[in-house]
Order: structure tokens, then sequence, then C-alpha cells
């Protein structure tokens, strides 16, 4: 066994209290050589007892359990990391948030009896732990090549992982914390209680771990499939917010990114929920609209084609052209030859009908 030092653990002093401010290097925690083991144990030596602090690290999996044994207390903690890694946290009598220092914004919050996955991406990050009598913290944290091991691509969490990963945005990736089951809690147990050593402490750890991850995963899943379809009203009022959003900018540049900071979400969350709201995707829904203002504008105004195209949103008249005659089956500057055509109609009224519907 490895003695836990500076270089390959990260200091506990500085998760401890009175140091609240000093960012823990996460440089090399995730170096360690296959069998090479390294633990660290602290308690405070006031009686009574007020706080006991653990950490076990290997290689890919790093597992921290803080105790809280007296009064209620606040605690803030900023942590480092220079790649992105996996943290499964797990909270009793306490709560747990994790604020995005970059956008100064929550990103998880992890209640009483609850457990997260949470992709951190390698900028700085703040845990504030509101601790009640007797409130323990588990942390487990693992590298993206672990993590990748567990988690199949047809796994509901795996778009949100994917999405985080390529966007480096931190994010709970269950989008709401889940319940920690009597079995979690005894893999826990048994992992802080564990009597093995050395190399088959190692794969002891590991091997409840894997379990743990197995459990996740399993409750994430029912919980997904039983509420596929459903929008909670705070997302669906996003949802809403981004659609009138997009309505009022249609001749602007439009991102995922920028309409997921200004209502409050991710990437990943808006792609989905706005198709749960609306049927189809963001993008889609933007072109949509930009086509339909611009059949408006060449129907009731005398404007050129390029200036449609930059009411529309367009940059360029033949990307819009093009996009006009795949979205309706005919070019922009046919459609008054339409209308001349529907004109003529004996039946006026029942043609100009037709005009904003064919073949859209």
């Amino acid at each position: 066994m490895v003695d836990a030092v500076h270089s390959n653990i990260c200091s506990c002093k500085s998760s401890l209290p009175g140091a609240a401010q000093d960012i823990i290097p996460y440089a090399r925690l995730f170096q360690m050589s296959e069998h090479e083991i390294a633990e660290y144990e602290a308690n405070d030596q006031q009686a009574p007892l007020q706080y006991s602090y653990y950490e076990f690290l290997a290689k890919g999996l790093h597992f921290i359990r803080v105790l809280n044994y007296n009064s209620s207390k606040q605690e803030r903690s900023s942590f480092k990391s220079d790649q992105p890694y996996i943290s499964f946290v797990f909270s009793f009598n306490g709560i747990s948030l994790f604020i995005n220092k970059t956008k100064n914004t929550v990103f998880a919050d992890i209640r009483q009896n609850q457990n997260g996955l949470l992709f951190i991406s390698n900028q700085v990050f703040e845990n504030y732990w509101e601790a009640e009598t007797g409130a323990e913290l588990y942390v487990i944290n693992m590298t993206i090549e672990q993590f990748k091991r567990f988690l199949p691509r047809h796994h509901p969490l795996f778009e949100t992982f994917d999405s985080s990963l390529k966007e480096n945005t931190p994010v709970l990736l269950n989008e709401k914390a889940i319940d920690i089951t009597p079995r979690m809690r005894s893999l826990l147990y048994d992992m802080f209680q564990c009597e093995q050593k050395d190399h088959y402490k190692r794969l002891y750890m590991k091997s409840r771990f894997i379990e743990l991850l197995m459990l996740h995963f399993q409750e994430y899943e029912s919980a997904y499939n039983s509420a596929e379809t459903a929008v909670s009203d705070n997302n669906l009022a996003k949802m809403y917010e981004v659609r009138e959003i997009i309505n009022a900018n249609l001749t602007q540049p439009c991102t995922l990114l920028d309409l997921a900071q200004q209502v409050g979400t991710n990437e990943c969350y808006l792609k989905k929920h706005f198709k749960q709201a609306f049927g189809t995707t963001v993008f889609g829904y933007l072109h949509k609209q930009r086509m339909e203002r611009s059949k408006e504008i060449l129907l009731n105004e005398d404007r050129k084609i390029a200036e449609v195209a930059r009411l529309s949103g367009y940059k360029h008249a033949s990307h819009f052209t093009t996009a006009f005659k795949k979205y309706f089956g005919y070019l922009p500057n046919q459609i008054k030859i339409l209308f001349l055509s529907l004109f003529n109609s004996t039946e006026f009224t029942y043609s100009i009908e037709m005009l904003y519907c064919i073949p859209a």
C-alpha cells in the first residue's frame, strides 16, 4: 500500500472546516498505477467528536466519506481537475449543492437521502454542504474511461453524458436526484467498513462500486421509461419561453447553448424537453417559422428575394432559395405566379387557403 500524499490524493485539509475557500487540486487524482492504492483517514481531536473523514484511491476510482457527528454546519469547498470526470454523490441528512463557478449557477442539487451522477468538467466548481447532526456524504469519483465501460449507448443517460462531454459542461446526468435504496446504503457501508487489505481491498471496493452503478442505472431507466413523455411544469414553462425567444428573434443566429442558458437549462435537456413539448426539434421549429414568415412576406410585401432571405434569418439568398424550394416545393420567385393563377380561380377564397398549405 502506498501512503496518501498530496501528489496522489487530494489534500484532506481543504475539505475540512476552516479552509473552505481553498481549491483542492485534482491534477493527479486518476494517475495511480494499476495495483497502487492510497488511503487517508482523519478525525477531529475535539470532544465530543465533530467529524470524520475517509478517502480511498485506486486506479480510476476515488472513494470519500465525510460524517458530521455533532451540530449542524454549512461548508463550502472548491475543486479543480485537469480533466473531466464523473462524480457519484450520496447524501444522508444533508443537502449538497454543486455550483458552476464560471457561470455561478447550481448544476446539481442532491437532497437528503438522495444520490446523483454528475459530469464534472475541467473547470473550478464549488460544493456547498449543509449538514445536520449525523449527516453523511459519500462521493465516488471515477474517470471518464471507467464510466464509459459501464454505460451502454442505448441507455437513456448516454445522450446527456455524451452531450456534456462534448460541450465540457458540468451537469447532473440523471436530471434530478434519485432516492437512495436500502441496498445502496448497505453497499456504501460495506465500502467504508471493508476489512480487506491491499489488492483484495481494491477488488472489493470496485465490486461494490460496480453494483452501486448498476442499481443507479436501473433506478433511472425505470423512472425514465415510466415518464418518458412527461415534462414537468417547470420544464414546460422553460420550453414555452424558448419558443417565445425563437419567435421574437427569427432573423438572429440561434444556438442551442444560447437558448439553454437564457432559460436556465442545458443543451441536452433543451433538446429533449422541447421535442416532448412540441413534437419537433428546436431547429425544426425554427426552420418552420422562418419558412412560414418568408412566405407571408413574399405574398404581402414587394421585396427582393435577398431582402426576404435576410428577414428570414439567412445571410445568403442562395441558401434561402434552396431551403424554401426544399420546404415548399417551389422557388420563392414562383409564389406570385402561383398567386395569380389561384387569383383567376372561380373559388378565390378556397384558392388562397390552398396557397398557404400547399405543399408545406
